[in-house]
């Protein structure tokens, strides 16, 4: 989960598919489904609701997730 955080934080903006998320954090040889983002992502936005925090994760339907500058 933090992986995914310091990436998508670190481009602010720019749009993520599940699978390039998947493919930059776990390589292509990796053992899995593209579709454990989404649960990933799940997983973020409620600890940071729970922290307080805004909602910093943004879904782009059809295309993936950024970072809400």
């Amino acid at each position: 989960e933090f992986d995914i955080i310091e990436l998508l934080s670190s481009h602010a903006g720019q749009i993520f598919s599940k699978e390039q998320i998947y493919e930059l954090l776990w390589g292509y040889d990796s053992e899995g489904e593209a579709s454990v983002v989404a649960e990933h992502i799940r997983r973020i936005r409620v600890k940071l609701a729970a922290a307080g925090a805004r909602a910093c994760v943004e879904t782009v339907w059809g295309v993936g997730y950024r970072w809400a500058r």
